[in-house]
């Protein structure tokens, strides 16, 4: 069984943006405690009530005042994702003094083993629970038996052996709604005894969709580079923009499906092919949140991101591991980096999303460093798709860490003729060993997958028929068809073909014939084909000397 890391005791700052859903924002929840940051997390993931309504409109939590039994066992209910069974139930208990707001709860505990009264006949929901109370009802909720698992007046011992807790409720502590806020949110990330399934998962199967819920993945197809739209129930979050020569290609794609407005933005890393593109994706949308590991990086690309950021009055964020996150009916939670590193790819944010009983896991440029730091930190990691680390290069994707993920699915995206023989033999073996079915977009083009919650569905662009765990290392210039027979393709970056050649270090466009591109470095050079009005939307100036 996977038990919670002691290591990450603090989940801090989880401001989700969900004021569609729970009418208030983030921006009320800015807060220090962890009991305040816990309750705050827990309120925009809808499972923390408050007490009542300030008036500047931010919940009042009244984290100092001991809960009640009522209170514990609502929180509870909400934990396992049973709100809407236990209120749509009708429950018989021999209680004979429950309120009738508190009986689908006191129903559906009873029922269900969680909670008991404290005789035979009466529940005494207004008296305050104790540390141990509530513990005993948070590890009966997750599988284990008071009695032969643990017993229930020291069950601090079991929970801090599996990381809920770190030896601070022992007999005799005080416990107040800022505790319950606490060792609620840090049990989301337990495993169910003897089950690779963790509370956040049971609470993402427990979800009642909306009528007209959606869930889908565009891999966008961005040449030898990342990006990727999650969209749910009208909510949306892109991770990753491609090159800088992607701009223009993020624009549109953002602009032709009508998303003007993105939840999240997320830079997994700052290299420019993850962070190049982002620019064109701010010129269209506005972001509420963006994330990135770091905060500064020495790159023309970085700063051009930080700066159409700067005009939108936003910032960079560095969300912190175990954290959750809502988008729409599914779940997101970051589980790395978790420790930092001088390699800018095993600094890549991995995001692991649940809807229903159907996740997937995007891991950026993480190479093993980081995916064994992650199996280290013992979150859980299955996931139905696989959103391939590094673009299928040999040092991602190791078999400890596709081991544990054991998806059904892959998706590699990747550019036709690559210089670095990517994907390779090695990951498309490792691929096949786990026979995992992956879609690529060098071959595919943008590669859409969908989902109802119980199953995933994928189509391509083109080339349905691929041999994707075949040709490693294919030959520039070709594409596989169909029938599986390689035709020739025209490089998309021949110069003679661009209207302008673009420096991503001096941020500066030329004509082709300049004499500047002649001097240019291959490593800052990038051929363009549109408007001038795209090449300058991106934030580059004009040469002088060549006025293009």
């Amino acid at each position: 069984m996977r038990s919670l890391r002691r290591g990450y005791s603090c989940l801090l700052a989880i401001f989700v943006m969900l004021q569609a859903t729970v009418g208030v924002g983030y921006a009320y929840c800015e807060v220090f405690s962890e009991a305040q940051q816990a309750a705050c997390a827990l309120y925009e993931l809808g499972l923390f009530h408050g007490t009542g309504v300030a008036a500047d409109g931010s919940p009042i939590f009244e984290l100092e005042r001991s809960p009640s039994r009522y209170e514990a066992v609502t929180m509870l209910v909400r934990l396992l994702g049973k709100e809407s069974e236990a209120l749509g139930g009708s429950w018989c208990t021999p209680f004979s003094d429950v309120a009738d707001w508190a009986k689908p709860y006191v129903g559906f505990a009873y029922e269900y083993g969680l909670s008991s009264g404290t005789s035979s006949t009466t529940y005494s929901g207004e008296i305050s629970v104790s540390a141990a109370q509530y513990l005993t009802f948070l590890l009966r909720a997750l599988g284990y038996s008071s009695g032969s698992d643990f017993h229930w007046d020291r069950a601090w011992e079991l929970t801090d052996r599996i990381g809920i807790t770190h030896g601070e409720y022992g007999s005799g502590a005080d416990f107040t709604r800022g505790d319950v806020a606490v060792v609620s949110y840090r049990a989301l990330s337990a495993s169910l005894k003897g089950q690779d399934v963790t509370l956040l998962d049971k609470l993402a199967e427990g979800m009642v969709f909306p009528a007209d819920s959606s869930f889908e993945i565009t891999f966008i197809d961005v040449g030898q580079a990342d990006a990727a739209l999650v969209r749910c129930d009208g909510h949306s979050m892109l991770i990753d923009g491609g090159n800088v020569a992607d701009s223009q290609r993020l624009y549109s794609f953002l602009r032709d499906r009508g998303v003007t407005h993105l939840d999240y933005l997320v830079c997994t890393h700052p290299h420019e092919d993850h962070v190049g593109g982002l620019a064109g994706a701010l010129n269209y949308a506005r972001v509420e949140r963006a994330f990135c590991s770091m905060t500064a990086y020495d790159s023309a690309a970085f700063n051009n991101f930080v700066r159409y950021l700067e005009r939108q009055g936003k910032e960079i964020e560095v969300p912190r591991v175990g954290e959750c996150h809502r988008l729409g009916s599914s779940f997101v939670q970051v589980l790395g980096p978790v420790k930092t590193s001088d390699n800018v790819n095993n600094m890549s944010i991995v995001l692991r999303f649940v809807y229903g009983n159907i996740s997937f896991l995007f891991t950026g440029d993480a190479e093993r460093d980081e995916e064994a730091d992650i199996l280290d930190a013992g979150y859980r990691l299955r996931s139905t798709v696989l959103k391939v680390g590094h673009h299928g290069s040999a040092d991602s994707t190791t078999y400890p860490f596709l081991r544990e993920v054991a998806p059904q699915f892959a998706v590699i995206s990747v550019g036709s003729g690559n210089p670095y023989g990517h994907p390779t033999e090695n990951t498309l073996s490792r691929l096949r060993d786990a026979d995992v079915m992956v879609y690529r977009t060098d071959m595919q083009g943008d590669v859409l997958c969908t989902s109802d919650g119980k199953s995933v569905k994928f189509s391509v662009s083109r080339n349905s028929g691929a041999d994707t765990l075949g040709n490693a290392g294919s030959k520039q210039g070709t594409v596989i068809n169909g029938s599986g027979q390689h035709e020739p393709e025209e490089s998309a970056n021949a110069t003679d073909s661009a209207t302008y050649v673009l420096n991503t270090n001096t941020m500066r466009f030329h004509l082709p014939t300049c004499s500047s591109v002649e001097q240019m470095s291959a490593r800052n050079k990038l051929d363009f084909s549109g408007s001038r009005d795209e090449v300058l939307e991106m934030g580059y100036v004009p040469c002088s000397c060549c006025h293009p």
